[in-house]
């Protein structure tokens, strides 16, 4: 766990880790988010494969720490892999999206999207 600094993210002459995302990674995933939430606002489904689960994606989300200034990116989703005629109750899940050496992750495995066509 990072050391708390106030406003240490604000720090333009500090390079980050090699293992955290270049600006152009993390502009990347905000703009893939951005449209995973401008379809479903746009009454699309969009689903995504984690570990060969499938995901109901509800929303895209990002924030920032104002304490320690790191950054959250994850997927707001429902599990839709399971059988439908079961009567189970749908929960919702937080996928969180990690930056690693093989690019975006969640839960360890790549971001599999899968858009369902109306």
């Amino acid at each position: 766990m990072p050391q708390y600094e106030p406003e240490a993210w604000r720090d333009v002459d500090e390079q980050p880790p090699a293992n955290d995302p270049s600006v152009k990674e993390q502009c990347r995933l905000l703009d893939l988010l951005g449209r995973i939430n401008y379809r479903i606002l746009s009454g699309n489904r969009v689903y995504v494969e984690v570990g060969g689960v499938v995901y109901k994606t509800i929303y895209g989300g990002y924030w920032r720490s104002v304490f320690t200034g790191i950054e959250h990116y994850l997927l707001h989703c429902e599990q839709v892999s399971s059988a439908v005629w079961k009567e189970e109750q749908t929960t919702s899940v937080d996928l969180p999206i990690a930056y690693s050496n093989h690019g975006w992750t969640t839960k360890g495995h790549s971001l599999s999207f899968i858009l369902n066509r109306d």
